[in-house]
């Protein structure tokens, strides 16, 4: 069996999606907020970009519904 790069349960969240939410502490908060199983599906969804551009606008898009999601 192969080994884990983050503990059970944890999801692994791209590195630009890390940069985007630490330079904003309210999206941060706001996507760990979020239940499990919606944060995958934005992983998923800005991982399934083929383009760079594509993927920037959805890393972008992912903290801001995030905050809005937290907004009410």
């Amino acid at each position: 069996m192969p080994e884990r790069d983050t503990p059970r349960g944890e999801i692994p969240v791209p590195h630009d999606l890390q940069i985007e939410l630490h330079d904003d502490p309210e999206a941060e908060a706001a996507f760990a907020a979020l239940p499990p199983a919606h944060q995958r599906e934005y992983i998923d969804w800005i991982i399934s970009a083929r383009r760079p551009e594509t993927r920037m606008r959805r890393v972008e898009e992912t903290a801001r519904r995030a905050k809005e999601d937290a907004a009410g």
